[in-house]
Formats: C-alpha cells, structure tokens, sequence
C-alpha cells in the first residue's frame, strides 16, 4: 500500500517570502535520499506566484529551478504540516482552521533546531518519520513554540545571505528527517 505524499503547506505572512522558501524546501526534499513522498504547496494566489518570481531578487535566488506550487483545495484538505518562515499568517491559518484543517502549524526556523534534537534521541526500531514529525510539530507549538523567527522577520530580502539562511533551514529539515529515518 503506497502512502499518500506528505503535504506541507506554507502560510508565510510575506507572499515573496511564502514563494521562495516553497522553493527552497521542495529543492532540498526533491533528493535521492528523501525519507518520504513530500510535497511543499504555498497558499498564495497563482498570479501572484508569477509576480513573486519576477520580483527583484538576487540573481542566485532567480536561478532556482524549482517552482512554487499554490496549494489546491485537494492540497489544503490533506496537508500534514503547515509552516512559516518570516512568520505564519494568522488569517490564512485562521481560514485553514474554519476548513477544519487541524495539522500543525510551525515556523520552521525554530521547529528545525527542536526536530533535530529528537534525532538523538531515536532509537533504530521501524518509525513513520512523518508520525514523529506531526507529534514533534504537536508538542512544539504545546510547548510554546513560535510562530514568527526574529531573523526572518528583518526581511532583508535584496541580501543574498538571508535567502541563504532559509535554504539552511530547509536543508536541515530535510537531513534531520532522513536522520530520523534511518
């Protein structure tokens, strides 16, 4: 029996950098090594995922190859795990919840460094990576996780190395994962 994929929804409150970090994390899950079926959908507008890749950007950051996807209805009603980046938008969140969409919602920059802590701590019995993920994301926002990063919200998005740190992100994410996996 194949698994459905495992959809992660960013509701980021800046539609620029909402785009681009689903970008950036469907490049870092797109590897040989991805632990599992995941699919990064962005709850932004099409037309507004074309203005986004037109903006004034740095060239590294126009030169990914990846695209940003928006999230279908049959996205939104699967999703798994909803994330943010400069932080998450609370009206986007508070629609998603009147939906009945009850997955977690976290700003990866911080939910990454609480992840990577669990893979210490796993043993090497069979695990559902993605149960562990869900379960983390449950106890980090119990817990009194964040829902906004203070780096990401400087915003200073003409500067390569603020992109460079959300591809960091992602790139944890994604070994932390693999971590767990194996």
């Amino acid at each position: 029996m194949e698994l459905e994929p495992f959809i992660i929804l960013i509701a980021d409150r800046d539609a620029t950098v909402g785009v681009v970090s689903s970008m950036l994390l469907s490049s870092a899950l797109a590897t040989k090594l991805a632990a599992f079926d995941a699919k990064v959908r962005v709850l932004v507008d099409p037309e507004i995922i074309t203005v986004v890749e037109e903006q004034d950007l740095p060239d590294e950051i126009q030169r990914i190859e990846e695209q940003a996807i928006g999230a279908t209805r049959a996205d939104i009603e699967s999703s798994s795990l909803i994330v943010g980046f400069s932080g998450i938008d609370d009206q986007k969140l508070h629609e998603l919840r009147e939906r009945g969409v009850a997955c977690p919602a976290v700003n990866l920059c911080q939910f990454v460094d609480n992840l990577e802590k669990l893979t210490s701590n796993s043993s090497s019995a069979q695990i559902d990576v993605r149960d562990v993920i869900v379960s983390a994301a449950l106890q980090f926002g119990f817990g009194g996780g964040s829902s906004t990063c203070t780096n990401c919200e400087a915003q200073k998005r003409e500067n390569v190395n603020y992109w460079v740190g959300i591809a960091d992100t992602c790139a944890r994410f994604t070994h932390t994962v693999q971590k767990l996996q194996s």
